[in-house]
C-alpha cells in the first residue's frame, strides 16, 4: 500500500491521496534555511516543527514554488533564486499535529499493512532470532518502532553498523534512540558491528573509496555485520534481519523482494516492512509517533549515513562541509591530497577536483602511495612471482589452498603444497625487501597458476582489513593482528580468494593496470557501432524479413552499418555475406515464444565478439553502480591508446542497446537510471532468479569452444578472474546455477553430467556437441 501526495493549502500540509499527486515532498527546518543563506531574505522563526516543503531543491510554501537553491558543491553553497512575488517572505511554523491529523486515516491503514507482514514474518520464522539492522536514519527508526509494536523487546536484537564514517550527529541519535527504548521496551539487546581497521586507517592502505573500487562497504560495514551476525548465531541456523530498504530510493531497490533469503548472507533472511513507502510516508509516521530524528535532516540531508561516500550527491557534500567539522578538517584535505598525488598542483585544478568530486571515479590505483608490489613471470620450468615489501607470511595464507610442509635453511626455504595428493614444489627466497617465490612443473596449468596468483598477492598487499575473516563461513580465518590459518577448520573451499579480483580489496584498489582483461591484444574495432546499440524493434524487423532486411529496414544510412555489425558479432549473420546464419534461423523460430532467450544468446556471443561487451564483462564487477562520465573513465584507464571519442561511441552504443532491449530489465546488466533522457547511473547488478537452463549449458559449451575443455568447476567460474561462463555473464548465484546444472542433467544427461556432492562440483560436457546444438534442444522444448 502505497499513498501518492498532494498539497494541503488550507495548512500549508500534504494530504496522501489515492489519486495522482505530486513528487514526495521532505519538511524543511530553520537549519536549513540558515545554512543556506534564507535568513538573509526571509523572516521565520526558529522552532522544533517544519517551515515549509521542499521536493529536491525547489522549496513549496502553501503549494507554491517559492525559491530554488541551484549548483552547489562541496566547496560552494548554492545559488538561491526566487519566484517573483516571494523574495521577502514571512514564514509560518507547520502545525504538525494538524497534518498528522488530516492523513490519520491513511497513517493507520499504512501501520496496519505492515503490522500484517511483520506478523505474519514472525509466525512463520518463529524458530529463528529476530533483529533489527538500524543506521540512525529515518528509515531504520520507523522500522525500530513498527517492530517493538509487534514482536516482544526480548526477543529482538539491535545491530548498528558503525563504519567510523558516520556524523557525530547520527551518533548522538543512535545514543538517544538507545535510551528511547531502553525505558521504552527494555528487553532489547543493541550491538554495534565495527570494522577492525578505522577508515581513516584504511584510507591509508587502500586509497580512497570510489564508485569502481567500494572497498569500504564490505570492509567497514558488510564484513563486520556478517561477522557479528555469525557471532549471534549457532552454527545451523539463520536470523531474520528487519531492514528500512526501501524501492523508492533507487532503480536498483525497486527490484528488491520484500522478504529475501540468502540474499546478502546464506544465514540472513531479509525483511522489508516498508519496502513501498515514500519518503514523505516515513517522515509522517515519525513525526506522528514522536520518534527520535536525526539532526541531519533538519539541515537538508534526504538520507543519512557514511560522511565521505563515493556515491553522495553535491547537495549532500554540500551540507556535510558546511555542518561537519570531520569533513572539513579531515576528509577534504584527504581528497587534495590524493589529487597532488596524481599530479595536479595548480590550486585552481585542485579545487576542481575536489569540487567535481573526481575522487569517486577512481579507476586504477595512480595515486596511491604503496610499498609493496609485484610481478609475475613463467619460463619452461617454473612460475615465479617477486614481491616487493610483502606485508604477511605467504606460508600461511598458502594454507587456505591445502597442506603445507617446508624446510628452511639460511635465507631459502624449500617447500611442498599438497593439493588433494597433487604435491607441488616451490622455493621461497628472501632478500632484503625481497620475496621471491618460484613453483615447479605447473607452468601449463593456467588454473591452479591464476590461484597461486590471488594467494601472492593477498600475502604481498594484506593489511588485516578483516573481509577474508567475514567470507569464511567455517571461522578458519583470523587475519588480526597477523594472519592465522586453522588448517583443522579450513576446508580449502577458496572463498576468501575468490571474492574479488587478485582475490584482495587492497591488491585490486592499488592496482595499476594497462589494459582490460583479455583485451589488450584486441584494441581495434571498439568503436563499430556509431552510437547506436542493436534494439529490440531492430531485431525483430530483421526476423521478419530475414535476408532481405538489408533492404528493407526502418533504419537511417548510418544505423544499418552498426546494426550489421551487432548482428555479425551476435553470430546472427555471416559477416562476408549479411546472410542469415543457421544460428540466426533457428532464435527466429524461438523468438515469438522466448524473446528474453535470444536475447540472452546474443549477449553471450557478444562477449566474445565484442570488445566492449567483453570489457563490460570482464571488468566491472556485479553490484557496481557507475554514472556514465565514470564509466568513459573507466574504460579509458583500460584503452589507454585509444581516443576519448571513441571510446565513448562504444560506451554509448552499449548504454543504447541496454536502454532498447530487455538485457536490461530481463537480466539487470545494465540498470539504467535517467534524468529525462540523459543516463545518470548505470548499475549492473544480474539476474535475481533462475536462468533459463538452455542459457546456462549454452554459456557452458561456448566455453568449450573457446578454450578447448570439457571439464570444469563450478568454483572456477566463480573466480573473479575467470572470464567467459554463466557467472561471468549474467551474474547467476552459485546456489542457482547449482540447481540448474542438476536441472540440466535431469532433463537430458547427454548434454551435461555434473558431480555436485559433498566437496565436489565438477561439471562434465559431451566432446560431442557443440554450443548451436543447444539451441536446437531449447527449440523442441518451445
Amino acid at each position: 500500500m502505497v499513498y501518492n501526495v498532494e498539497w494541503d493549502t488550507e495548512i500549508n500540509g500534504i494530504l496522501l491521496i489515492d489519486d495522482e499527486g505530486i513528487t514526495p515532498p521532505r519538511p524543511v527546518f530553520y537549519e536549513e534555511l540558515d545554512l543556506l543563506g534564507f535568513d538573509k531574505y526571509w523572516n521565520y522563526p526558529k522552532v522544533k516543527n517544519p517551515l515549509l516543503w521542499a521536493i529536491g531543491r525547489r522549496y513549496f510554501y502553501n503549494g507554491d514554488l517559492v525559491a530554488t537553491a541551484k549548483k552547489g558543491d562541496v566547496l560552494n553553497l548554492p545559488i538561491l533564486e526566487f519566484e517573483e512575488g516571494f523574495e521577502n517572505l514571512k514564514l509560518k511554523e507547520i502545525d504538525i499535529e494538524e497534518v498528522i491529523s488530516h492523513n490519520k486515516d491513511q497513517l493507520f491503514r499504512l501501520e496496519n499493512e505492515v503490522f500484517d507482514f511483520i506478523d505474519t514474518v514472525s509466525n512463520k520464522y518463529s524458530e529463528y532470532p529476530f533483529s533489527i539492522s538500524f543506521s540512525g536514519g529515518k528509515d531504520s527508526q520507523s522500522v525500530l518502532d513498527l517492530i517493538t509494536r509487534v514482536i516482544h523487546s526480548n526477543d529482538i536484537t539491535i545491530i548498528f553498523s558503525d563504519t567510523t564514517l558516520e556524523h557525530d550527529l547520527t551518533y548522538q541519535t543512535v545514543d538517544e534512540s538507545i535510551n528511547y527504548y531502553k525505558e521504552k521496551c527494555p528487553g532489547l539487546k543493541f550491538n554495534i558491528a565495527k570494522p577492525v581497521k578505522s577508515a581513516s586507517e584504511l584510507f591509508e592502505d587502500m586509497g580512497l573509496p570510489s564508485r569502481f573500487h567500494r572497498w569500504c562497504t564490505p570492509a567497514l560495514k558488510t564484513a563486520p555485520y556478517n561477522k557479528l551476525i555469525n557471532e549471534l548465531l549457532d552454527s545451523d541456523s539463520k536470523i531474520i534481519v528487519f531492514e528500512g530498504v526501501r524501492a523508492e530510493e533507487s532503480a536498483k531497490r525497486s527490484k528488491y523482494k520484500r522478504i529475501a533469503d540468502g540474499a546478502k548472507h546464506p544465514s540472513i533472511i531479509n525483511a522489508r516492512p516498508i519496502l513501498y513507502w515514500n519518503f514523505t510516508e516515513v517522515v509522517l509516521y515519525n513525526l506522528y509517533r514522536g520518534l527520535p530524528m536525526n539532526p541531519l535532516y533538519r539541515y537538508g540531508l534526504t538520507r543519512v549515513g557514511c560522511e565521505l561516500c563515493p556515491y553522495s550527491s553535491d547537495w549532500s557534500d554540500c551540507i556535510n562541509s558546511q555542518i561537519s567539522t570531520k569533513f572539513k578538517d579531515n576528509y577534504i584535505p584527504l581528497v587534495r591530497e590524493y589529487a597532488q598525488n596524481r599530479g595536479l598542483t595548480n590550486e585552481k585544478d585542485l579545487d576542481k577536483f575536489v569540487s567535481k568530486g573526481q575522487w569517486k571515479k577512481r579507476a586504477g590505483g595512480k595515486g596511491i602511495d604503496c610499498d609493496s608490489s609485484i610481478n609475475f613471470s613463467q619460463s619452461l620450468k617454473s612460475f615465479k612471482s617477486v614481491s616487493i615489501k610483502p606485508s604477511e607470511n605467504f606460508l600461511e595464507w598458502i594454507k587456505v589452498m591445502g597442506n603445507v610442509s617446508f624446510t628452511k635453511k639460511g635465507n631459502k626455504i624449500n617447500g611442498e603444497l599438497d593439493l588433494d595428493g597433487n604435491y607441488i614444489s616451490f622455493t621461497i627466497t628472501k632478500k632484503e625487501d625481497k620475496e621471491i617465490i618460484e613453483f615447479f612443473d605447473i607452468q601449463d596449468d593456467i588454473r591452479l597458476q591464476s590461484k597461486l596468483k590471488r594467494v601472492l598477492e593477498k600475502s604481498t598487499f594484506c593489511v588485516h582489513c578483516g573481509v577474508c575473516d567475514a567470507e569464511c563461513v567455517e571461522g578458519a580465518i583470523q587475519t588480526n593482528p597477523k594472519v592465522q590459518i586453522d588448517s583443522n577448520s579450513c576446508v580449502h573451499c577458496e572463498n576468501c580468494i575468490k571474492f574479488t579480483q587478485h582475490g584482495c580489496y587492497r591488491a585490486k584498489s592499488v592496482y595499476v593496470g594497462s589494459g582490460g582483461k583479455g583485451m589488450q591484444k584486441r584494441t581495434s574495432g571498439i568503436d563499430k557501432y556509431s552510437t547506436f546499440g542493436l534494439r529490440e524493434g531492430w531485431l525483430e524487423e530483421f526476423f521478419d524479413y530475414g535476408d532481405e532486411w538489408l533492404d528493407n529496414n526502418s533504419l537511417g544510412p548510418k544505423q544499418v552499418p552498426a546494426v550489421t555489425n551487432w548482428l555479425s558479432e551476435a553470430k546472427l549473420i555471416d559477416h562476408k555475406t549479411k546472410k542469415t546464419t543457421e544460428l540466426g534461423n533457428e532464435l527466429k523460430i524461438i523468438y515469438n515464444d522466448d524473446p528474453n532467450f535470444v536475447w540472452g544468446i546474443i549477449w553471450i556471443n557478444l562477449y566474445y565478439n565484442s570488445k566492449v561487451i567483453n570489457w563490460y564483462c570482464n571488468t566491472v564487477d556485479w553490484g557496481v553502480r557507475l554514472s556514465r562520465e565514470e564509466l568513459l573513465t573507466t574504460i579509458m584507464d583500460s584503452f589507454l591508446d585509444l581516443s576519448k571519442g571513441t571510446l565513448n561511441n562504444a560506451t554509448s552504443a552499449m548504454i543504447n542497446m541496454f536502454d532498447n532491449s530487455p538485457l536490461n530489465e530481463a537480466f539487470n546488466l545494465g540498470i539504467l537510471e535517467k534524468k529525462g533522457r540523459a543516463v545518470k547511473f548505470i548499475d549492473k547488478d544480474g539476474v535475481d532468479d533462475e536462468l533459463d537452463i538452455f542459457l546456462v549449458a549454452y554459456s557452458l559449451y561456448k566455453l568449450k569452444d573457446e578454450k578447448s575443455r570439457v571439464d570444469f568447476t563450478v568454483s572456477e567460474l566463480y573466480d573473479t578472474d575467470f572470464e567467459g561462463g554463466p557467472y561471468k555473464l549474467f551474474g547467476v548465484s552459485q546456489s542457482h546455477l547449482e540447481r540448474i546444472l542438476r536441472g540440466l542433467k535431469q532433463f537430458n544427461d547427454n548434454i551435461i553430467k555434473v558431480d555436485l556432492a559433498a566437496d565436489l562440483d565438477n561439471i562434465f560436457l559431451n566432446k560431442d556437441i557443440v554450443s548451436d546444438d543447444i539451441i536446437k534442444f531449447k527449440r523442441d522444448v518451445v
